[in-house]
């Protein structure tokens, strides 16, 4: 079936985006650098950590389109803040939310139509949950040539981020994060190995299924005039599945890149990045390579603004 795709809309939403970033950008004018553990990727993280006693909020919008077929919108909302515990260690908490705009239909907006996947009609916004962060700095990025840090992170979730349906679920997401400086600072390459460990259980009932998904995120960025940086970045996502009445079993491979702007101000910082889904297993064809639509969606836009106080 033919993709429906809603033109007028979709416009609306890159502008949108573009205003918010131009705004959040914008809102930044002081010239100086910015505190340690600003963004300047979207999704791949540096290893620096807030200084002691030091405190930032973030506030992020992750914003997913295309699916294989019918009409499919959603976003993640999320407001985070962190304290720097230690000179070299930092906690955060978060609270998540969505909002979920789609109109599937019986053959469902994704999977084979002998066996649709994100099925029927959702418009609605809904909280979904809380998470817990620490990131530990081992090596400093300019202290030490090469930046090395660990993070963990433990959260609880009460909404499926694809369909809206209301559950139970537990994460947990490990990273080995890298950054080396090049250029005097002015080059940033980032690297981050995660590996991330997930349980869901639907209100509607039947048991709790279990996914875990190795990930490789890598990217750089580049201070092309003073506190602004363009970046590119990308990475690769498996994941294996242990549905609840079955065993382990592949379910998805995909890849993602796309380039980012950052603003770095004294108080302030934002990224916005756009980030098309290149390549991936076509659950709708036999896991043949194409694009995996059910997990994912074709393109990702994130916008991520901070403040340092």
């Amino acid at each position: 079936m033919r993709t429906v795709i809603n033109k007028e809309s979709i416009l609306k939403r890159i502008h949108f985006f573009c205003v918010a970033s131009l705004a959040g950008l914008m809102c930044a004018a002081a010239p100086q650098s910015a505190q340690a553990d600003e963004n300047l990727l979207g999704y791949t993280i540096g290893a620096e950590t807030l200084p002691q006693g030091k405190s930032e909020a973030y506030f992020w919008v992750t914003d997913d389109q295309g699916k294989r077929r019918g009409s499919y919108l959603a976003q993640q909302f999320r407001a985070e803040a962190e304290y720097g515990i230690t000179n070299s260690l930092s906690g955060s908490v978060y609270l998540s939310g969505y909002r979920h705009s789609y109109d599937c239909g019986d053959v469902g907006c994704a999977g084979p139509l002998a066996a649709p996947e994100i099925t029927g009609s959702r418009h609605s916004a809904q909280f979904s949950g809380v998470a817990f962060e620490l990131k530990k700095m081992l090596a400093s990025p300019y202290k030490d040539d090469l930046g090395v840090a660990l993070y963990g992170e433990v959260r609880y979730d009460t909404v499926d981020a694809m369909t809206g349906e209301k559950g139970r679920g537990w994460g947990l997401e490990t990273k080995l994060i890298l950054q080396k400086p090049a250029l005097d600072g002015q080059l940033q390459w980032l690297t981050n190995l995660e590996l991330e460990a997930e349980t869901w259980r639907t209100d509607a009932g039947g048991g709790t299924e279990v996914a875990l998904a190795p990930r490789l995120r890598t990217g750089v960025s580049y201070r092309f005039v003073p506190n602004w940086f363009v970046g590119l970045e990308g990475w690769v996502d498996v994941e294996v599945l242990r549905p609840a009445d079955g065993s382990w079993t592949f379910d998805h491979w995909d890849a993602f890149a796309g380039p980012s702007i950052h603003y770095g101000g004294k108080r302030w910082w934002a990224t916005f990045t756009w980030a098309e889904q290149l390549r991936g297993s076509n659950e709708a064809e036999g896991n043949r390579a194409g694009l995996h639509l059910a997990d994912h969606a074709k393109r990702e836009l994130r916008l991520k603004v901070g403040y340092n106080f």
